[in-house]
């Protein structure tokens, strides 16, 4: 019904309008969920929703920001492979926003660099990347090794990754066995939660310790962040129990096990709700009775993610990236002894995301349990030293 209700819109004859909906349909892999209700999508399901209801009208142009960013990464692949089909085989011309680059730039023919400190920078991928200063890891690693031409896919940088192979001697990594979870603080112990009696998580077991961070992945749907809900008592598992230290949380209210573990969701708008961002971190404060006595300067904790500037901004005309860092801010002044974090690189540039790193390594290092669900493949390589996929 979402896709067809543009074409609907636009008077598309009946016939017409069921060949476009069937055509979207199978391009965005999308014909499972045609009866599914919209509020039962995950977040990355419902992005190709939305991609697919504007490809359906069938433009011209199609202007995108940040299509992937809620995307694992094989529905991102599927995505932008459809919308090469349509660029090369239509004539169809795309504008894309994307924070990750490393997922688009096999496909663009110009990239445009906006930086407000110097004039604006457009040309092919390669001329461009070589004149910015933070880049994906893959052209990072290029850069700094002096590969000619730059590789912008893990496939042209394998022939350089080869020779510095074979001067080592060919060395393969150890494999590494997993060593048992230190000082665990976060368990889950056989958790089960079904929706409307479709199983989404089965007799799931997890342990987090103090002073680890986890990243959880898997695909879109899979039940990731309806894990984190469970966590925090949104949501009731039918089977299983969740343990913080010795305390079991299963039917315990979410205001009371939020004094112990801070939940980022994917949404971050539905924790903003103050005039100014100094106010949404003194309201946290007081729902807590911490303001006189707060365990996090606040000031302090909005200097560490760079929104000093916007410090007394309405939070909801910020930047999507900006108003997530408002709600981490938020979520995260009463100093938790568990993080959940629900995608939360959506919508961040490099540098934000190096920001967020050096926060999350550092409230790691102070004995914080951080469990974060992501998609954005490069950001676990740095920060996590445990992946668990949800299959």
């Amino acid at each position: 019904d979402e896709i067809a209700f543009g074409l609907e819109n636009a008077a598309v004859p009946p016939d017409e309008m069921r060949l476009r909906v069937e055509e979207v349909l199978h391009l965005l892999d999308l014909s499972e969920l045609r009866d599914r209700p919209l509020a039962k999508l995950s977040g990355g399901e419902k992005q190709r929703v939305a991609i697919a209801a504007a490809l359906a009208l069938r433009p011209r142009i199609l202007a995108l920001d940040e299509p992937t960013s809620q995307l694992d990464p094989q529905s991102a692949e599927e995505v932008l492979q459809a919308l090469v089909r349509l660029n090369q085989d239509l004539g169809l011309t795309i504008v894309l926003a994307e924070h990750r680059l490393e997922r688009v730039l096999p496909y663009v023919d110009q990239l445009i660099y906006l930086d407000p400190a110097s004039t604006t920078l457009i040309g092919p991928p390669r001329d461009i990347l070589v004149q910015i200063p933070l880049t994906p890891p893959l052209v990072t690693l290029g850069k700094a090794m002096g590969w000619s031409p730059l590789p912008l896919t893990v496939k042209e940088a394998r022939p350089f990754a080869g020779m510095i192979a074979d001067a080592a001697g060919g060395r393969d990594m150890d494999p590494r066995v997993p060593a048992p979870v230190r000082n665990p603080l976060l368990r889950l112990d056989a958790v089960s939660f079904a929706y409307n009696a479709k199983p989404v998580l089965r007799d799931i077991n997890l342990t987090v310790g103090e002073g680890e961070l986890v990243a959880l992945m898997g695909r879109n749907g899979v039940g990731k962040s309806t894990m984190l809900r469970c966590i925090v008592g949104l949501l009731q598992p039918q089977h299983g129990h969740i343990m913080l230290g010795a305390k079991d949380l299963i039917g315990r209210e979410t205001a009371d096990i939020c004094k112990d573990i801070a939940y980022l969701p994917q949404m971050s708008d539905d924790l903003l709700f103050a005039d100014t961002v100094a106010d949404e971190l003194a309201v946290t404060l007081r729902n807590h009775d911490l303001l006189s006595q707060p365990p996090v300067l606040p000031d302090d904790l909005i200097a560490r993610l760079g929104l000093a500037p916007v410090r007394q901004h309405y939070p909801r005309d910020l930047s999507v990236g900006q108003r997530q860092r408002v709600a981490l801010a938020a979520i995260t002044v009463t100093h938790p002894r568990v993080l959940l974090l629900d995608e939360p690189t959506r919508g961040l540039d490099y540098w934000a995301k190096q920001d967020l790193l050096r926060l999350l390594l550092s409230w790691k290092a102070e004995g914080m349990a951080i469990l974060l669900t992501t998609h954005d493949v490069e950001f676990v390589a740095y920060a996590a030293e445990r992946v668990v996929i949800l299959g």
